[in-house]
């Protein structure tokens, strides 16, 4: 199995903490960033994950950085979400998380998710408009 580096970014705390420690046990390597760092430079990896289980304002800030990026996004959420209706339509694609947290599903999301990952990438380039291309999700429960 080839590994990627995955990019979590969510509130500091348990869920990121154990949702960093899941892609590591999967064969992964992990980061965690808060998401205000996606404003700054540009965050390495080569697929982001959004812990979208907390009300932090800050995801509204950085919903731009987001749909832009060429990178696969993993969302995980424990609700429906506005932003999760957004991010939907990215051209990178969007698979979305959602249900009580199990190595099966998240097994296949970042399987799924690295398959769509350009190819071994340290730096994702910005682009400056925002190409609708198709709807490319996948719900694990």
């Amino acid at each position: 199995m080839q590994t990627h580096d995955f990019v979590i970014m969510g509130a500091e705390g348990a869920p990121r903490t154990t949702l960093e420690e899941t892609v590591r046990r999967l064969g992964h390597h992990a980061t965690s960033n808060e998401p205000a760092e996606l404003r700054g430079a540009p965050v390495m990896g080569d697929v982001l994950i959004v812990d979208l289980r907390d009300d932090a304002p800050v995801w509204d800030e950085v919903t731009e950085e987001l749909l832009h990026d060429d990178r696969p996004l993993i969302i995980v959420a424990d609700r429906p979400r506005k932003l999760v209706s957004v991010l939907a339509g990215r051209a990178a694609g969007t698979l979305l998380l959602t249900g009580s947290e199990d190595d099966c599903g998240y097994r296949v999301a970042l399987t799924l998710a690295a398959a769509l990952a350009p190819r071994r990438r340290t730096v994702a380039p910005r682009t400056s408009g925002w190409a609708s291309a198709g709807l490319r999700t996948a719900a694990a429960q």
